[in-house]
């Protein structure tokens, strides 16, 4: 019983924390990848929403291809109240990682749409190899690598509590 549970919980931890290192591995990749810089333009909004935020989507031209590319955010945290205004506010800058907002709780307005409307320029960054390869303005982690390394720290610390204190 106490060596299943030790195995168990130590093996899902081993892989959530193999998972960590592979987002982050592919960050590390992208982010030495992506060298050269073009200008793009924000052509529409993403159709489905992250906390009520449509992203905007920008394309950008390398070798008389078109591509697309949306603007990230690693977390977006939404602040309602239904005393907050109909439009949405952004309450930090947009350019950061994250993204704070302020809206009401029944009905709102896309809140990016104000900062980047359709025509906006934005830099992009690509893979001169593979220019499908690209991120928007600045580049975001993936917010997984840091939520899987620590549920699987924690999976780990559990098996060995569990090998300490469950009875034979």
């Amino acid at each position: 019983m106490k060596m299943s549970f030790f195995a168990i919980f130590a093996s899902i931890g081993l892989i959530l924390l193999i998972l960590s290192l592979i987002f982050r591995n592919k960050d590390k990749k992208m982010v030495e990848q992506c060298t050269v810089t073009t200008k793009g333009m924000v052509i529409k909004y993403t159709l489905w929403n992250n906390n009520g935020v449509h992203f905007p989507i920008v394309e950008y031209i390398v070798n008389n291809t078109k591509y697309n590319q949306r603007l990230k955010y690693g977390w977006v945290v939404k602040k309602t109240s239904s005393f907050n205004k109909i439009n949405t506010e952004v309450e930090n800058d947009v350019k950061d990682r994250n993204l704070v907002i302020k809206s009401n709780a029944h009905i709102s307005t896309n809140a990016l749409k104000e900062h980047f409307p359709i025509g906006t320029e934005l830099d992009v960054f690509y893979n001169p190899q593979n220019p499908a390869k690209s991120y928007v303005m600045r580049f975001v982690k993936n917010p997984a690598a840091k939520v899987l390394f620590f549920i699987g720290v924690s999976f780990i610390a559990l098996a060995f509590i569990g090998l300490a204190f469950l009875p034979k």
